[in-house]
């Protein structure tokens, strides 16, 4: 699982295959379908897995991050990780760029986990308007597409330069409206 979900996060769905990932875990591709039916199922399962792990992250976050400001610092950071210096992006970002070879029920998940996402970001946004921890907050709903869409494609400009100082200078502005807890530097 962890091997493929590395290949499609660096290659795609398309840029990907079933023989790469045997070969890269040292297995014959018939072991991937003993488990896995085929390409889709095993993009199921980590579509599902990857929601799983981001939705457990938001839910920790809420828990443990009073402020709106913090929360959202610490969203940047988790998806800032996932872009692997620049040669990797979010799994939900790569299988969306091939949506159009996806299963329905694939795309029914990736829209699962986009609202889930946004849902999360428009409380956080919310909860800045009503803290102060975040500076000149719109609509939290426009606050959190706007946000999600910022981060994606901040992902995909570190991927396509394999530079993850992009990602950096794209969130910059975002990050320069987090008003700072004592300790706390949102530069970074």
């Amino acid at each position: 699982m962890n091997a493929a979900e590395d290949a499609v996060r660096k290659r795609g769905y398309n840029g990907f295959s079933l023989d790469e990932v045997a070969g890269e875990v040292g297995i014959q591709k018939s072991s991937i379908y003993y488990h896995f039916s085929s390409k889709s199922d095993l993009i199921t399962a980590l579509v599902r897995r990857f929601s799983d792990q981001i939705f457990s992250f938001l839910e920790d976050a809420a828990a443990t991050e009073k402020r709106a400001g913090d929360r959202l610092m610490k969203y940047l950071l988790e998806t800032r990780s996932l872009i692997e210096e620049g040669e990797s992006i979010c799994l939900s970002v790569a299988l969306n760029i091939d949506q159009q070879s996806l299963q329905a029920k694939i795309v029914d998940d990736l829209l699962l986990f986009h609202q889930v996402n946004i849902d999360w970001l428009s409380q956080t946004f919310e909860l800045g308007r009503q803290d102060g921890s975040i500076r000149n907050i719109g609509d939290p709903v426009e606050e959190a597409n706007a946000c999600l869409a910022l981060v994606d494609g901040a992902q995909l400009m570190a991927r396509a330069h394999q530079n993850a100082e992009l990602y950096d200078q794209a969130t910059g502005l975002l990050r320069s409206r987090i008003v700072a807890s004592a300790g706390k530097d949102v530069t970074n």
